[in-house]
């Protein structure tokens, strides 16, 4: 399942917990242990990002459809 887990990050876009969970037929609390574990493995990263607070300076500002404020959201790169 964790290759399962990369591939769909490998594929690119927004994707939440819970959509990856729908998707690997697990649940939001797996697919959060999974990322976690995949990043203390180093297969993943937390996504960098230099816009401080807000997410008016984002690079995936285009592609997220989150109305979150960066502080709160947590993106993944492989």
């Amino acid at each position: 399942m964790l290759e399962q887990l990369l591939e769909e990050i490998r594929k690119g876009g927004t994707l939440q917990p819970s959509v990856l969970a729908l998707q690997l037929g697990a649940s939001p609390q797996m697919v959060e242990a999974m990322l976690e574990h995949l990043e203390r493995a180093g297969y993943i990263r937390p996504y960098q990002t230099s816009c401080g607070d807000s997410c008016a300076g984002c690079s995936l500002k285009s592609q997220c459809s989150l109305p979150v404020r960066a502080n709160s959201l947590k993106i993944w790169q492989g």
